[in-house]
């Protein structure tokens, strides 16, 4: 079945009126996740539903994408957009204004008591991991302690440092006088 321009260009437009549907529903999302990626994703999604969906009217108008099918449909889009999407603009900002505000005081909430809950665990783990570290770093010194030799006296340098004593207490001075 043939179409003439003007046809497919008016079904193209109608289309695009319809495809708008299409454009709230994403920017409707874009309005409750304000973040960049979210909104990039929206975008994106859109364009990729818009060409597929310019190809599918093409190929069934006449089996091939023509330039006033691509305006017709753009047109549509944009009509839709500048008069009933400004309309329904203003509600859906009121909306996700609202939607945010609660999502915002139950996912604070959630946060605040996991972080409670985190805090609580980091605290009685310190005082476990720090009995764990003094048992490992004990057992360290005491293993270097069990390889020294019976027969050979070694000093501790540790064990006097923390007792006070130096080596030179253990050091007998003696004063060596030539005779006449």
């Amino acid at each position: 079945m043939s179409y003439s321009i003007s046809d497919c260009f008016m079904i193209a437009f109608a289309a695009g009126l319809v495809f708008g549907l299409v454009y709230e529903a994403l920017r409707i999302v874009r309005l409750i996740l304000r973040f960049r990626a979210a909104v990039f994703v929206c975008d994106v999604a859109f364009f990729m539903l818009a060409a597929l969906a310019v190809f599918k009217l093409s190929e069934s108008l006449g089996n091939f994408v023509r330039v006033y099918t691509v305006l017709g449909f753009g047109a549509g889009v944009f009509a839709y957009i500048v008069t009933v999407g400004r309309i329904l603009n203003l509600a859906e900002s009121a909306a996700a204004l609202a939607w945010r505000h609660t999502i915002g005081r139950l996912v604070h909430g959630i946060v605040g008591s996991a972080k409670k809950m985190f805090v609580n665990i980091s605290q009685k783990t310190r005082s476990g991991i720090g009995k764990i570290s003094e048992y490992w770093s004990a057992a360290r010194e005491n293993g270097a302690k069990r390889l020294q030799s019976m027969h050979k006296t070694l000093y501790n340098k540790k064990r006097l440092e923390k007792i006070g004593e130096g080596e030179e207490v253990h050091v007998i001075k003696a004063s060596v006088r030539r005779s006449p």
